[in-house]
């Protein structure tokens, strides 16, 4: 996958196991942005990482279907579980 490019972390096979029926998931875990929501998203390198997965996915059709994960640094989203400054934990109601 993208071995010309560093696009890509990682990838593996996952299952997901359910009552009616099990699914092989390719999860693919890559260096930039994968949503429109997080900052820095170039859908040209997007859509280079979808294309791959998706030749991918023709090439096995053992493989249920795949999940992109963003290894992006940003600190958008983990900024939401921050506590802001000064403001206690407070208990569950």
């Amino acid at each position: 996958m993208l071995s010309s490019t560093s696009l890509i972390k990682s990838s593996w096979i996952a299952v997901e196991v359910g009552r009616e029926r099990a699914e092989r998931v390719l999860v693919v875990e890559t260096y930039i942005a994968v949503s429109p929501l997080e900052p820095n998203f170039d859908p040209v390198q997007y859509d280079k990482v979808l294309s791959c997965v998706r030749k991918v996915l023709v090439t096995h059709p053992e493989v249920d279907r795949a999940s992109i994960l963003s290894m992006h640094r940003g600190s958008g989203c983990t900024a939401l579980f921050r506590e802001r400054e000064g403001e206690l934990a407070r208990p569950a109601a």
